[in-house]
């Protein structure tokens, strides 16, 4: 098990801060990361990598500077960018050769390796298929076989759901969820849903910032009271719209079922409900916490 840790780590490009100084502890386990597009995620995942430097703070795997420990570190990592690059002239399988060649793979344990992965994650039938006719959701997966060919220790996985189906996404989680209990897995993205379920830590960015970090229970117990159920009439549904975040509506015959995240009950006949962790990263990243100020309910 090995430890990384992030002391004032942050990124600037050039006056454009991506990220803020950020401090983080990662161990075994999984590790869910949670923004919107541009909220600095990938930025911190390819400096965890060691493909970006910081522009200040520091980065240690087991108390030791990544860029100290250069290729010794690099063995210890699986990485799927967000933009995955490939040959689309080579075939699956020439392609993971490739890639086992770019890890030192020795070639015994390559060849025994590929096939491990192209069982996991179902390309076996395509292996001789260029890549250049592989649908997006099959690219992702051969990202992800890339990733873990040399069964690493960190798997660093960026956005990794893009492009798949929703069998391939509940197939994909299944996986990292196993993997995850022997050894770090960091996993970047801005649907919930792929987190919800495997991730033990969840950390929410939002402008350069981890806002929160926590379980989902020790999440909802920060947050406290923020999600609600009501049922109003089509204005009122309109007006409320406007003023607090609605992550639900549906129409009924008797008026219009929203379900509000708001730090403060929307309405007098509001019904508590309990947050979902959709709920929570609405209400971190989101603007209307509780409305304005200057109306009434």
């Amino acid at each position: 098990m090995h430890r990384i840790e992030l002391s004032a780590v942050e990124k600037r490009f050039h006056e454009r801060t991506a990220v803020k100084k950020t401090d983080l502890c990662l161990e075994s386990g999984v590790y869910g990361l949670l923004g919107e597009n541009g909220a600095g995620k990938t930025t911190l995942m390819r400096m965890i990598c060691g493909v970006l430097k910081p522009t200040g703070g520091s980065i240690r795997c087991d108390g030791i500077e990544i860029s100290r420990l250069g290729r010794a570190y690099r063995r210890l990592l699986g990485y799927l960018p967000q933009d995955f690059g490939y040959y689309g002239e080579f075939s699956a399988r020439r392609f993971l050769r490739y890639m086992a060649t770019l890890k030192a793979m020795p070639q015994d344990c390559a060849e025994r390796r590929i096939d491990e992965m192209l069982e996991l994650v179902d390309l076996m039938p395509f292996q001789k298929q260029k890549l250049k006719t592989f649908s997006g959701g099959m690219l992702r997966r051969i990202g992800v076989a890339q990733a873990l060919l040399n069964d690493p220790e960190i798997l660093i996985l960026d956005e990794p759901t893009a492009g798949l189906d929703p069998r391939e996404r509940v197939r994909f989680r299944n996986i990292i969820s196993s993997l995850g209990k022997e050894r770090t897995v960091i996993l970047s993205t801005h649907i919930v849903s792929d987190v919800d379920y495997i991730a033990d830590q969840i950390m929410i960015m939002k402008n350069g910032t981890i806002t929160a970090e926590g379980t989902e229970r020790e999440l909802k117990h920060m947050t406290g009271k923020i999600a609600w159920k009501y049922i109003a009439g089509e204005d009122e549904a309109e007006r409320l719209d406007s003023r607090f975040t609605v992550s639900n509506l549906r129409h009924l015959e008797n008026g219009v079922e929203l379900r509000i995240v708001s730090d403060r009950r929307p309405a007098p006949d509001a019904e508590a409900l309990e947050p979902s962790l959709e709920d929570i990263y609405l209400y971190l990243t989101g603007e209307k916490r509780g409305g304005t100020d200057d109306e009434t309910v």
